[in-house]
């Protein structure tokens, strides 16, 4: 399984907005150039009330699916 860094950095104001207009993913660039697109949705358990912000680690399978996503310390 292939695992990547990734760092995002939304608003309150800026999720709210994406959540419920019609764009429903976060583009990210991985630490090493790589452009990832994944559901805002797997990172509402990380949702504050300053938004989302941090560093993530996540992992896909061989068929590039979404295995698992932590958010880093």
């Amino acid at each position: 399984m292939a695992k990547i860094t990734i760092g995002v950095s939304l608003t309150a104001s800026q999720y709210e907005e994406m959540y419920r207009g019609s764009k429903k993913h976060v583009i990210a660039y991985s630490s090493d150039g790589r452009r990832v697109r994944l559901p805002l949705l797997v990172f509402q358990k990380f949702i504050t009330h300053e938004g989302l912000h941090g560093i993530f680690e996540v992992e896909f399978d061989e068929h590039n699916k979404l295995v698992n996503l932590e958010k880093r310390h």
